[in-house]
């Protein structure tokens, strides 16, 4: 491979932001899990996730190509570098790509609504257009502090039902529990994102949650998405092993915390991937907790 293909394929991998598909793969393989015996089929499983992926990549792909055309990433900048803001690739390039991850997504997507329930047909289209409505448009819902929300429901309840949807699996009380949980650490990574930003989104007229809420309300928002799937989840009546799993998760929970409140401006891209491998270990935890301790 010659210098400048592999200098190529390190912006793209750049790009893409890799760090912040366990955040997708999580909450998927969370919905995998709590499908009812006797419908999971490994086939679908490895679609959900592979779709499920796409649409993460296709999410990083479209924020950097409409945040700089719209002025929002500048010079500036706090956060990693962006693609079209650095110049390291063309508007023309990041849309092959985008156009390229979204085909992943519905081309996986559509074998599923296929041969799923017909209410994915349904959740399909709001997927694509949350990856395309985030920050692009006329009026992007991250201007109206949605952004979090969207998450929640996407890596949430989306996620985890979606996949028994498209096991043609019954819909099931834990299911639906862990569909809640399971989104909000997810979120909790947007909110790490927003407050580094709020300064420059402002400027921009990117009105997002954090623009609203101020700093001090947003890291109680981050503190709050981090703690209530623990909260909600006390181990109560199980052996010692689920307590030791739920007390380590806490202590980890209480550590980015922490340095929530005492990080701002860039010092808080780091925070970004550890907020994100903590979302995996939520959905780690509550598979240990509604699964395996459910017997």
């Amino acid at each position: 491979m010659t210098t400048a293909v592999s200098h190529k394929v390190t912006i793209w991998v750049q790009t893409l932001r890799p760090r912040t598909l366990p955040a997708a793969v999580g909450p998927v393989l969370l919905g995998q899990a709590l499908v009812v015996p006797g419908y999971f089929g490994w086939p679908t499983a490895i679609l959900c996730l592979f779709c499920a992926l796409s649409l993460q990549l296709a999410v990083n792909l479209a924020n950097d190509l409409f945040d700089g055309l719209s002025g929002v990433d500048q010079h500036d900048r706090l956060g990693p570098p962006r693609a079209l803001q650095a110049g390291w690739l063309s508007a023309g390039e990041l849309r092959a790509g985008l156009m390229v991850t979204l085909g992943g997504a519905v081309a996986s997507g559509l074998w599923l609504v296929l041969f799923g329930h017909w209410l994915l047909w349904i959740l399909g289209g709001l997927a694509l257009l949350g990856v395309l409505g985030y920050s692009g448009g006329k009026r992007p819902y991250a201007n109206l502090g949605l952004g979090e929300v969207a998450v929640w429901l996407f890596f949430g309840l989306v996620a985890v039902l979606g996949g028994l949807l498209a096991q043609q699996s019954p819909i099931t009380l834990e299911a639906v529990l862990a569909g809640v949980l399971v989104g909000m650490p997810v979120a909790a990574i947007l909110v790490v994102n927003n407050l580094r930003d709020r300064h420059t989104d402002a400027r921009a007229g990117k009105v997002t949650l954090a623009v609203r809420l101020g700093p001090g309300a947003t890291r109680r928002l981050f503190a709050l998405l981090t703690m209530v799937p623990l909260a909600a989840t006390l181990p109560l009546g199980l052996s010692a092993w689920a307590w030791g799993a739920w007390c380590m998760t806490g202590l980890t929970a209480l550590g980015l915390v922490r340095e929530m409140q005492r990080r701002d401006g860039a010092a808080l891209n780091a925070l970004l991937g550890m907020t994100a491998l903590y979302s995996l270990v939520v959905a780690l935890w509550l598979w240990l907790r509604l699964v395996v301790a459910a017997g």
